[in-house]
């Protein structure tokens, strides 16, 4: 069994500054179990802890391990003795924050789940990179198990094996590796990219292709459709970072999806500090990756 001193922990100067969460606050996050908790069985990690309007997790639990009432604000709180480490909730989350954690899953292996948006999906048994939460490399992991069914609504949840002492920092799998697409890949589609965007949604039901547009994003003409938003079109062309951070230069990219977080915000015909998530593209619209608060065009 895992031991305290055995754990490798992370770094961060905190969620605000660096967009990672410490360890002191992920501890104070009611979605967050213990250690402890975690040695009894596997178990949902939700590393929430920005208190904005989201609440699909506590709707796609069936067992009610998640809760968050009203206000909508609230931040989760997981019930350890309702969950069983389903990972059905990973999918619905749209900030990518929930996570599974079979810490004890051998006498040497931790298991942790996590959605992953990236194509190609890896193969079960496949040897792969994990990475923290930064996207850096910290250990070898094997695919164990791939959920991708249609409720999971194009965002697969992937498990992979790892020593025990990656468990708290472990959070993914090299996207470099994960995304070497082949030019004959057979989902390319007319819009300049592979299908990445969500044609059939599960509120909005089946989404209608609109009118291509052109729009030019840091110099480079790219197809667009009318009517959805920046950050659609972007994904759609494997553009994954919109701006980087004043203080440190770090990227960063969508987030919350609903424009609360302004991670997403870029300069839109010379506007700084739009949000992408929420503003639609239009024929001609010139876009630019932010560096630090923008500055007026």
């Amino acid at each position: 069994m895992a031991k305290n001193n055995q754990m490798l922990l992370w770094t961060s100067k905190g969620a605000t500054t660096e967009g990672i969460p410490t360890l002191d606050e992920l501890g104070k996050s009611p979605g967050c179990p213990s250690l402890q908790e975690l040695q009894k069985g596997p178990l949902a990690v939700i590393e929430c802890i920005e208190e904005i309007p989201c609440d699909p997790c506590e709707a796609a639990c069936p067992f009610g391990a998640l809760q968050i009432g009203s206000p909508i604000t609230n931040l989760p709180v997981l019930d350890v003795e309702k969950c069983n480490g389903c990972g059905i909730c990973l999918s619905s989350c749209p900030g990518l924050a929930i996570f599974v954690i079979n810490l004890n899953y051998s006498d040497e292996s931790a298991l942790v789940s996590f959605p992953f948006e990236y194509l190609p999906l890896p193969k079960v048994g496949e040897e792969v990179s994990a990475t923290d939460r930064e996207g850096k490399k910290v250990c070898q992991g094997k695919v164990i198990g791939i959920l991708d069914k249609p409720k999971q609504d194009h965002t697969p949840v992937i498990s992979i094996s790892i020593p025990q002492e990656y468990a708290l920092i472990v959070r993914g799998i090299s996207v470099k590796e994960a995304n070497s697409l082949k030019q004959s890949d057979s989902r390319k589609d007319s819009d300049n990219g592979s299908k990445r965007r969500v044609l059939t949604h599960p509120i909005l039901g089946r989404q209608q292709p609109g009118k291509s547009v052109t729009i030019t994003v840091d110099n480079k003409k790219i197809k667009a459709r009318e009517g959805e938003m920046i950050i659609a079109a972007l994904l759609n062309a494997g553009t994954r970072i919109n701006r980087f951070t004043a203080k440190y230069g770090q990227p960063r990219g969508l987030f919350c999806g609903i424009g609360q977080c302004t991670d997403c915000v870029m300069i839109v015909d010379g506007i700084p500090n739009v949000r992408t998530c929420v503003t639609p593209v239009k024929e001609g619209m010139v876009i630019e990756t932010q560096h630090g608060r923008g500055k007026w065009g």
